[in-house]
């Protein structure tokens, strides 16, 4: 996804925005769907399974265990479809995927101790390409002054970015972005030291 040129250019553009904060920048691509869409599969099949079979109804004379095997075989093959293509993964409502790609940014915000910074002024970006997410989790000293909106900017650059499929500029331009918003709310202090690595995580 990302190539080690890449890997390195988005630790230097980390590197310098943080050069002006006191804040603490990490990015995390997902490589994984975050959502398992067979539940969300197996809803559609169902429901077109119950639908699709009886305009076909009111047309003929079908008798009840025929309409049943029909349904059936609806189910089956709009399920095997739904759950064993990419088809499937565009039917998962938009809720279910925020909801995920939130559950998702704050589990890795806290794994990577992002809680833990002298001035709790940590800040993750948190990319799921499969489903065109992005997530910023700032930690409480930062989201005190800036809450969530101020973070779009951020978003936008990232997904820019990979519709022209060159995620590692719309990270760089996202990082720069963070950087300005950490720089005028946390700005560098003396003594200063880089607190948590700078190397993007892919996983």
């Amino acid at each position: 996804m990302l190539t080690p040129d890449e890997h390195a250019a988005i630790a230097a553009a980390i590197r310098k925005a943080e050069a002006g904060t006191a804040g603490e920048i990490r990015v995390v691509v997902l490589t994984r769907p975050l959502v398992r869409h067979a539940f969300f599969g197996l809803m559609w099949a169902a429901l077109l399974a119950l639908v699709l079979p009886w305009p076909l109804a009111l047309l003929t004379p079908l008798a009840t265990p025929a309409l049943l095997s029909l349904q059936a075989c609806c189910f089956i093959l709009a399920g095997a479809v739904l759950i064993f293509t990419p088809l499937g993964a565009g039917l998962v409502p938009r809720f279910a995927r925020e909801e995920a790609g939130r559950t998702a940014a704050v589990e890795h915000f806290l794994a990577l101790g992002m809680h833990q910074t002298r001035g709790r002024t940590g800040v993750l970006i948190l990319v799921a390409p499969h489903e065109r997410l992005v997530e910023v989790v700032a930690d409480e000293a930062i989201h005190a002054k800036v809450g969530h909106d101020a973070w779009r900017g951020v978003c936008a650059a990232v997904l820019a970015g990979a519709r022209q499929d060159r995620l590692d500029q719309g990270l760089a331009d996202a990082i720069a972005e963070a950087g300005r918003i950490l720089a005028h709310h946390a700005p560098a202090r003396a003594g200063d030291t880089n607190e948590l690595p700078d190397r993007v995580i892919v996983m």
